[in-house]
């Protein structure tokens, strides 16, 4: 039986910032969708027994191969069912404050309820993912775009970003791809129909600015981020030329912190001292020093838990390689068998 509990996350300014999840689940059971990892840096992501991805790390640790399994417009078992305008109007009409917290518990219980999930047993955290501030020279269109967690007083959680050449085309994909870790790639899992009547209703919505998040999986093997729910929101957005907002899930470890009693007192003099000279001390700086010192919260760091399902590789390789000659596309093949930097 899979049981699950929730709870909201709040930085030490009393901001909410993300919702912690608890997945319970056999251990020995693998969910629907989920990672199979090898030696040498292979990876492939299954949906059952389909390959949907085959990936590679480059030697070089800069970025890593991705070879994409054509799929049809739809998968055949979606996580999450699908959006209705009654749900999309409930949260719109909601205060801004609540729409984010709102939305992460929609996704996670409608992925619980499912059963058509990606779960697997332990600690997850949900958090936003927004339009920003671009840190790079700007470009023209969705190049441009550029997306990070909200900013925060120490929540000791993994915080995201991603820029917008670094969506994938999921309407007429390709094959191979380079993984550039800078950009923080968006991979959708199957094709989009640019004729559906879907894609029409969520453009509208995109011009109305009722939207709902995009529902991602941080894959850390790749620096990139695999797109769950949303793959007709996405294009729709970026059709009509409007940022969407995403929600990121990625399964978490604590790192305990044990700070240095010796550092803390230092600290804590010098404060002090700094206090009696200056009555005008400001107290919020007083304050903040004191909590960054004195705070034993552990950090949260995000990991993604792979299945070695892959027997060797040789057989990656064999398969890899089989796939691209049907395809007609080895022009990579050898930098990807190699893990050669693009």
């Amino acid at each position: 039986m899979q049981q699950f509990w929730w709870r909201d996350l709040k930085d030490l300014e009393d901001k909410w910032v993300g919702l912690s999840i608890e997945v319970n689940r056999p251990k020995s059971s693998k969910p629907l969708l989920y990672l199979q990892s090898g030696n040498n840096g292979r990876m492939k992501l299954m949906l059952n027994e389909s390959p949907l991805f085959w990936a590679t790390i480059a030697t070089s640790y800069y970025g890593a191969w991705l070879v994409r399994n054509p799929r049809p417009v739809q998968l055949e078992s979606s996580p999450v069912p699908p959006i209705d305008s009654a749900d999309v109007q409930e949260h719109f009409e909601s205060p801004v404050q609540e729409r984010f917290p709102r939305w992460c518990r929609y996704f996670i219980n409608q992925l619980m309820n499912n059963q058509a999930d990606f779960l697997y047993p332990g600690h997850w955290v949900a958090r936003p993912l927004l339009p920003a501030v671009s840190r790079y020279k700007p470009v023209a269109g969705p190049d441009g775009w550029y997306f990070s967690t909200p900013a925060e007083a120490s929540s000791h959680l993994p915080n995201w970003y991603a820029r917008g050449e670094g969506i994938l085309d999921n309407v007429q994909p390709h094959t191979v791809h380079w993984l550039d870790w800078d950009l923080g790639h968006l991979i959708g899992l199957h094709t989009v129909d640019p004729l559906a009547g879907r894609l029409k209703w969520w453009r509208k919505k995109a011009r109305e600015g009722s939207l709902p998040p995009i529902l991602l999986w941080y894959v850390g093997g790749l620096c990139s981020y695999v797109v769950i729910d949303g793959h007709y929101r996405l294009q729709a957005a970026l059709d009509e030329g409007v940022k969407p907002d995403f929600i990121v899930l990625s399964s978490t470890k604590a790192q305990q912190i044990k700070p240095c009693e010796a550092t803390q007192q230092r600290v804590f003099s010098s404060l002090m001292l700094q206090n009696a000279r200056n009555p005008k001390f400001n107290v919020h700086t007083f304050n903040q020093a004191l909590i960054n010192t004195f705070d034993d919260r552990p950090w949260h760091w995000a990991g993604t838990h792979a299945w070695a399902g892959i027997p060797s590789d040789q057989a990656w390789c064999a398969e890899v390689t089989s796939f691209l000659t049907e395809q007609g596309n080895t022009e990579h093949l050898q930098d990807i068998i190699k893990r050669c930097e693009y």
